[in-house]
């Protein structure tokens, strides 16, 4: 008797936790919480209030596709195809001068060898930075040797005007980098008219966009401003423990509990190992929140006419030109608007359609997103592994039994 009062008790307990995860999720979109101006060229506190911010799309390293990536070319010809963003990545050389480049290493995309942390600025200026570009799978180099360069972060500023929206990435995990690259963008809120609000900054490291947030939260201060001068992305452990509860349906009840302060933000792919992140279920969430949500990289047509039937802030593509293409035909842009040739800001007059397309798969950082991202083949390993002990423990047991018979006949 007294077993089945306990039972009834843990029972009603699951019942009531149960009902209240289910009430939490119900209420997910349904208290007006207006998400966090991000860029406020596009995207005003009064248009996302009235519901009328639109999707933008982030020129992938300049849309690096089409012409030498994270290059002024490529910036300025992304802007002129119709990017509302210019996406790009930022690393430190071996004298502390920060340089608008990707990889760890130049050999991909240039005519060197050895990885930028390594080099002098004068070494990485040396360097041809469309070098290996080819529209053509190798055809063809119609870039090389023309001049273009690894552009530095303060030609990166001068190159373009002052109220381009830019999201950059920093790609290290260094806190001096995150101090260098605030103390040029105060230079440019100082000493340009840049705006705040136009630069994003990511990191897949937790600790360089924690970093740059508390000396721009000190800028604010000082300055006696109404809101953070930049943004941020959420870092990868953070974009991790999100999708986890989420998925779990616990991100409601958690993060009402523990507000989000550290980021505006979630840059993510269209999927990570088994979990789609492309679904209302994270997009509804995320905006529960007040948190945009750009997905990344996405190429081709089809996938951006489908998240473009979802609630999608941003799309993020080395391929502007299709993405401006579907957004006309989604009456997200006018449908008049055609790209300009010759492009009245790229040197050349022209940029180059490639041939082919190359997916870009995305790999973890963390320990926990790495376990998140191959939870499919852990559990399949772990269901083997069950089933091969119980062979065992059968077979084992067989022969256990057989000698028993054995003696008995």
């Amino acid at each position: 008797m007294k077993d089945n009062k306990t039972k009834l008790i843990i029972y009603f307990f699951i019942a009531i936790i149960s009902g209240y995860i289910y009430y939490s999720n119900q209420q997910l979109n349904k208290q007006n919480i207006v998400k966090e101006v991000i860029y406020e060229k596009y995207q005003t506190k009064n248009l996302i209030i009235n519901g009328e911010d639109k999707p933008l799309i982030l020129a992938h390293r300049g849309s690096r596709y089409l012409l030498p990536e994270n290059t002024i070319l490529a910036f300025k010809t992304a802007l002129d195809i119709g990017a509302d963003v210019i996406e790009t990545d930022v690393r430190k050389t071996i004298d502390g001068e920060l340089v608008m480049f990707h990889d760890k290493s130049v050999e991909r995309t240039t005519d060197g060898k050895g990885d930028i942390e390594e080099l002098t600025l004068k070494q990485v200026k040396s360097l041809d930075a469309a070098y290996r570009f080819t529209p053509d799978n190798g055809t063809t180099y119609p870039y090389r040797g023309k001049g273009i360069k690894i552009p530095t972060l303060r030609e990166m500023f001068e190159g373009l005007s002052s109220d381009t929206q830019i999201n950059i990435e920093i790609k290290e995990d260094d806190i001096e980098v995150a101090e260098k690259l605030w103390k040029e963008i105060e230079y440019q809120m100082e000493m340009t008219i840049r705006k705040p609000r136009s630069i994003l900054i990511g990191s897949r490291y937790c600790l360089p966009t924690i970093h740059i947030r508390g000396l721009a939260k000190l800028y604010q201060i000082r300055n006696n401003i109404a809101q953070l001068p930049i943004t941020t992305s959420a870092c990868e452990k953070d974009v991790t423990k999100f999708v986890m509860l989420n998925q779990l349906y616990l991100a409601p009840i958690y993060f009402s509990m523990y507000p989000i302060t550290t980021y505006e933000c979630f840059q993510v792919p269209v999927q990570s190992g088994p979990i789609h992140l492309d679904t209302l279920k994270f997009i509804d969430a995320a905006h529960h929140f007040g948190k945009h949500v750009h997905f990344w990289v996405v190429n081709f047509k089809n996938e951006v006419d489908h998240l473009l039937t979802l609630p999608v802030d941003g799309i993020i593509s080395d391929r502007s030109d299709r993405v401006v293409d579907a957004f006309k035909t989604h009456n997200i842009k006018s449908k008049q608007f055609q790209i300009p040739k010759p492009l009245p800001s790229n040197e050349t007059g022209t940029y180059f359609l490639p041939l082919y397309d190359i997916d870009e798969n995305h790999t973890c950082v963390t320990i926990t997103c790495i376990l998140l991202q191959r939870s499919h083949q852990i559990v399949i390993s772990l269901i083997f592994t069950f089933l091969l002990l119980k062979l065992v423990n059968f077979k084992n047991n067989r022969n256990v039994l057989n000698p028993n018979l054995k003696k008995k006949s």
